[in-house]
């Protein structure tokens, strides 16, 4: 950051050098030259009283500057992830849809995350892990995200079957994780990587009832995801979660899929 020298007030070092018109000393005399002498022996210019409050005023211009460009640059981030499910992935999506009528794509009205949670998920990696908007942005797992639903009969060999889709479409697979035998949430979750763009996307791989626990939960989810004051809270949410999820009947080969990477 720059920082100017103050203005000369007269209290510089003068060797007798500086003169004016008619070549007389200029005023300040001895009294000037002692003065000038101390700032020399204590490294220069004494800083005026006003320096501190000069430095936090820039910092907090450049904190100020610094927001609107992140707005800025999260507002066309947002618009590049928009074109992406549009133009890209919702295709693509709609054409895996079409070549099994045994399933169906839900909730797809909900398939681009609210441009609020996202400038959330986006601030919090750029203070903390140090990053730019961009890489930010194209980080976020679920900006972009979809949910097959399947018949508990035909679960297995459905996920199978769309993963290779997927791929076919020239999606790389970057993460799944199969929650099946877990206590608080079940069903698979997957992210993927759009070529070109490299945006990430998720898709999620349920049966109807595994659906209705997570939207049926989805409240304590959230409240949990946040942080609650006491861990009697916390517990009372999680076994809520537990007594919810406990009921679901296991689609037969659900929990053998496996994990990826």
């Amino acid at each position: 950051m720059r920082t100017d020298w103050p203005e000369d007030d007269g209290s510089r070092p003068d060797d007798g050098s500086r003169r004016d018109s008619g070549d007389a000393p200029v005023t300040g005399g001895a009294d000037a030259n002692r003065e000038g002498s101390a700032d020399a022996v204590r490294g220069g210019p004494a800083v005026g009283p006003d320096a501190g409050k000069r430095t936090a005023r820039d910092l907090e211009y450049r904190a100020a500057v610094d927001a609107v460009y992140r707005a800025h640059a999260i507002d066309q981030g947002y618009e590049r992830v928009r074109e992406i499910e549009e133009k890209t992935v919702t295709p693509a999506m709609r054409r895996i849809e079409a070549e099994d009528s045994g399933r169906h794509l839900a909730g797809l009205e909900h398939r681009l995350k609210g441009k609020d949670r996202l400038t959330e998920k986006v601030t919090f990696d750029i203070a903390k892990k140090g990053v730019t908007v961009e890489q930010a942005l194209g980080n976020v797992k679920d900006a972009i995200r979809y949910t097959f639903c399947y018949p508990e009969d035909r679960y297995a060999e459905g996920v199978y079957a769309d993963c290779g889709r997927l791929g076919a479409e020239g999606f790389r697979l970057v993460e799944r994780r199969n929650s099946w035998d877990k206590e608080q949430y079940k069903g698979i979750n997957s992210r993927w990587r759009v070529p070109g763009s490299g945006q990430l996307f998720e898709v999620q791989f349920h049966t109807q009832a595994s659906l209705d626990a997570k939207e049926e939960t989805h409240w304590a989810y959230e409240k949990l995801r946040v942080g609650v004051p006491t861990a009697a809270e916390q517990k009372e949410l999680e076994d809520y979660q537990k007594r919810i999820t406990a009921r679901l009947p296991i689609p037969p080969g659900a929990p053998d899929i496996p994990d990826y990477p």
